[in-house]
C-alpha cells in the first residue's frame, strides 16, 4: 500500500463504457412527456422508412433499430414515429460528454451516445469504479433526465460487453479475477468483429460460447478467424488489457442510405456508392485513420441483403481507392440484385495514420490524390459537401451540362 492508500497488488477494473439507453428515443420522450411508456421509434415514416432508434416499450414488441418501418408498424399498431432531430441529439450529446469530463479526465468518445473512460485517476476524488459509475449515471439522470448504462472491466472490450448486459438503466463492473468466468457462458457473437461468417466457422468446430473458444488450439482458431485470432484468444482468456488511446481493429466508420424508390439502373447505383465512398474517406481523414477493409452492403425490396468486402493491399483514407473497390464489388454483384432499396459503404480494420513505414511509403507514392482530396475536404468544410464533387457522381443530365460548361476538364473532378 502506498501513500495514496491504494493497494497496488489489486488490479482495478478501471475502464468504464458508458452508453446512453435508446438515446434518440429517450431524448424524444424526455422532450414530450406524453410519449412516456409508449412504443416510440425515431426514423422515417415513409413506405421505405427505417427505424433509427426504438424506446424500450417498443423493443418489448420486438422492434429493433435498422428494422423496416412497415415491419415495426405491424408489430405495434399503436407505434409512435418521430422524425429524427440530429442537431438536437448532438447538442445533448455534448452536454453528456461535458458532464463526464467534470468527473473523469481521460475520455474517449466513440459515438454520439457512448464513450470509454479511464477512471483510475479519478479514484482519489470519487472512489472506486463502482462508485464513479453510480455518480455518473445519477448526474445524467438528475441533470439531463436521461437513462444510461455503464459497464466496467480491465479492458475496453469487456467493459462494452458488460454495459450491454447492464441495460437498461443499470451498471455492471466485472472484477479482473472474474473476467474469464463472466465471459465463459456468453455466445461468441458478443466479441466485436465476430460476425455471421466467423460464427459459422467456429460452429463447425463445435464452438458456440466464449468458454468453448478458449479450448480451441491456436492453429484451428487462426484458420477460423484469421489474423484476429490472437487478439480474440486474449480477450476470451480474460487477459486483454486494451485501454483508451489504443486503436482496435474492429473500429469502423461508414454510411448507408435507404431510398423511397428502388434503384434499377446499375450506373445510378454506381454513382451513389461512389458518393458514399467519398463520405467514408472524409470520415477517415477527419478521424486520423486509414482502413484495411472496405465493405459494401446492398439490400433489395424483399429485404434480401448482400454484404461483400475487399481487403486492400495497403491501408488507405483515399476516396479514390475506396471507390475502386466498392465499384468492383458492385459490378460483381449487380447481376444478382436487379433492384436496390438500400446501399451502404463501411471502412473497417482501422489504424492510425502513419503507424507503419508501409503507410508512410504509400502516402508518398499517392501524394497527388492526397493533395487533391485535402483540397476537397477544405472546400467541403467551408462551403458544404456539395460544393465540389467527382464528375462521375453527377446525375446524367447535370453531367452533360457540366461537360458543356466552359473550362470543364475531362475528369470533372
Amino acid at each position: 500500500m502506498d501513500a495514496s492508500g491504494v493497494d497496488r497488488a489489486v488490479e482495478v477494473p478501471g475502464i468504464l463504457h458508458l452508453d446512453m439507453d435508446a438515446f434518440f428515443a429517450s431524448v424524444e420522450v424526455r422532450d414530450d412527456s406524453t410519449l412516456a411508456g409508449r412504443p416510440v421509434v425515431v426514423g422515417g415514416a415513409g413506405a421505405r422508412g427505417v427505424v433509427a432508434a426504438a424506446s424500450y416499450p417498443a423493443r418489448t414488441r420486438g422492434i429493433r433499430s435498422a428494422m423496416p418501418m412497415a415491419t415495426a408498424r405491424r408489430l405495434a399498431p399503436d407505434l409512435v414515429i418521430v422524425p429524427p432531430r440530429i442537431d438536437r441529439y448532438r447538442a445533448i450529446s455534448a452536454q453528456v460528454m461535458g458532464l463526464l469530463r467534470d468527473v473523469v479526465a481521460d475520455i474517449e468518445q466513440i459515438s454520439v451516445d457512448e464513450a470509454f473512460l479511464d477512471v483510475r485517476g479519478a479514484r482519489r476524488l470519487f472512489g472506486e469504479p463502482e462508485q464513479i459509475a453510480t455518480l455518473l449515471r445519477r448526474r445524467i439522470r438528475e441533470e439531463l433526465a436521461l437513462p444510461s448504462s455503464v459497464g466496467g472491466s480491465v479492458s475496453r472490450a469487456v467493459a462494452k460487453i458488460a454495459s450491454a448486459h447492464a441495460k437498461p438503466d443499470g451498471q455492471l463492473i466485472v472484477p479482473a479475477d472474474r473476467t474469464a468466468a463472466f465471459l465463459a457462458p456468453l455466445p461468441v457473437s458478443v466479441i466485436s468483429g465476430i460476425g455471421p461468417k466467423a460464427q459459422a466457422a467456429l460452429e463447425r468446430l463445435g464452438v458456440r460460447t466464449v468458454g468453448q473458444l478458449r479450448e480451441i488450439p491456436p492453429g484451428a482458431l487462426t484458420r477460423a478467424l484469421g489474423p484476429r485470432a490472437p487478439e480474440v484468444a486474449r480477450l476470451a482468456a480474460g487477459s486483454d488489457r486494451t485501454g483508451l488511446g489504443q486503436r482496435v481493429r474492429d473500429k469502423s466508420v461508414g454510411t448507408e442510405r435507404t431510398w423511397d424508390e428502388d434503384l434499377t439502373d446499375p450506373a445510378e447505383v454506381r454513382r451513389r456508392i461512389t458518393v458514399m465512398a467519398d463520405e467514408v474517406a472524409r470520415q477517415l481523414r477527419r478521424g486520423g485513420f486509414v482502413a484495411r477493409t472496405v465493405v459494401l452492403k446492398l439490400r433489395g425490396p424483399d429485404g434480401a441483403t448482400l454484404t461483400r468486402s475487399a481487403t486492400l493491399d495497403q491501408p488507405t483514407s483515399s476516396g479514390e481507392r475506396l471507390r475502386e473497390h466498392v465499384v468492383a464489388l458492385w459490378e460483381r454483384e449487380s447481376g444478382a440484385l436487379r433492384r436496390v432499396r438500400l446501399a451502404g459503404v463501411r471502412a473497417t480494420h482501422l489504424e492510425p495514420v502513419g503507424s507503419t513505414p508501409q503507410q508512410s511509403e504509400l502516402t508518398a507514392r499517392s501524394a497527388g490524390w492526397t493533395d487533391l482530396e485535402a483540397a476537397m475536404d477544405r472546400a467541403a468544410d467551408r462551403f458544404g459537401t456539395r460544393s465540389l464533387s467527382r464528375g462521375s457522381t453527377l446525375p446524367p443530365r447535370a453531367e452533360e451540362e457540366h461537360r458543356g460548361a466552359p473550362g470543364a476538364g475531362e475528369d470533372g473532378r
